[in-house]
């Protein structure tokens, strides 16, 4: 039997497109990890652009609770690999 190591996902920067507004304050006491890119000057009107810096589980973890909150997940892009 081959054994398994156990493989730890490097941190990944990632931006995820919401659509409307997420308050600023709620979202840094949710998850330090994240920074609000507002998209006040230029881009579509409505639109919530998070950059987070974190591990496989832990935009796992992120996506579902924004899902759970009833929050429209537009897209989800990986900027660069921790790799």
């Amino acid at each position: 039997m081959d054994h398994i190591r156990p493989m730890f996902d490097q941190t990944t920067h990632y931006e995820i497109e919401l659509r409307g507004r997420v308050d600023a304050d709620w979202l840094r006491s949710f998850d330090s990890s994240v920074e609000i890119v507002a998209d006040e000057a230029g881009q579509r009107e409505g639109l919530t652009v998070l950059s987070v810096h974190t591990d496989q589980s832990g935009i796992v973890g992120l996506l579902r609770n924004l899902h759970g909150l009833g929050v429209t997940i537009l897209q989800l892009r990986i900027v660069s690999d921790g790799g």
